[in-house]
């Protein structure tokens, strides 16, 4: 007797194909994580041991006062001709990144009135800089 093949078999050969193309995607991806996961688990370790290591310039530029390893002539006349409290607001500032309310306590101040020093000393050092660029 002659059987029709109502589109089972198409189907079954669909179904076994999308499976095994599944499969194949999650293993690729699965293989991808792995050796990303290789690389950057290399690479930070590179990065750690070379951040550790100082180099001998920047370790004798850490031993130097700051006014001496300054090389902007002008930047150095500038602070120079600041007081000494106005130096140390601006450099506490600027190089220990230390927020106004610490500075205030620090030098018995209120969190705007060190603000406002702060802004007062900007202004004076670009008007020292300008004026030294103006001669």
């Amino acid at each position: 007797m002659w059987q029709r093949n109502n589109g089972q078999a198409e189907d079954d050969l669909q179904f076994r194909f999308t499976a095994y193309l599944v499969s194949a995607v999650k293993r690729r991806r699965k293989d991808y994580l792995l050796q990303l996961y290789k690389c950057s688990s290399i690479e930070s370790t590179v990065e750690v041991v070379y951040e550790s290591e100082p180099s001998s310039e920047e370790v004798v530029l850490d031993k130097l006062p700051l006014m001496d390893v300054i090389e902007n002539g002008a930047l150095w006349e500038a602070l120079q001709k600041l007081n000494e409290r106005e130096r140390q607001i601006f450099l506490a500032r600027t190089l220990g990144e230390e927020d106004f309310d610490t500075l205030g306590a620090k030098f018995g101040l209120s969190y705007k009135g060190a603000a406002a020093l702060y802004y007062r000393t900007i202004q004076k050092i670009r008007k020292n800089i300008e004026g030294g660029d103006k001669r």
